[in-house]
């Protein structure tokens, strides 16, 4: 995992924002302890809405974007 299992425990919440892979040793250990967890799903959308916003002055549907990155990523980039 990185650093010490023990002290994973229910009620914290443990993020490891990359890209890929999503689903690592550590959210998957997190969660087993009952951890709440957060991938690198929203990290990589919320760039995109970013520079979509910055290049074309339009806003995006950024809730649309998640869901289409989900599914292309097989992984849920919300938080479990």
């Amino acid at each position: 995992v990185g650093f010490p299992a023990e002290l994973l425990r229910p009620g914290l919440w443990i993020a490891e924002v990359v890209y890929r892979p999503l689903e690592t040793e550590l959210l998957r250990t997190a969660r087993s302890l009952g951890c709440a967890t957060l991938d690198g799903g929203g990290m990589a959308v919320f760039q995109a809405v970013d520079a979509f916003r910055l290049f074309t002055g339009r806003e995006p549907d950024s809730a649309r974007m998640l869901a289409d990155f989900a599914e292309l990523a097989g992984a849920v980039g919300a938080p479990k």
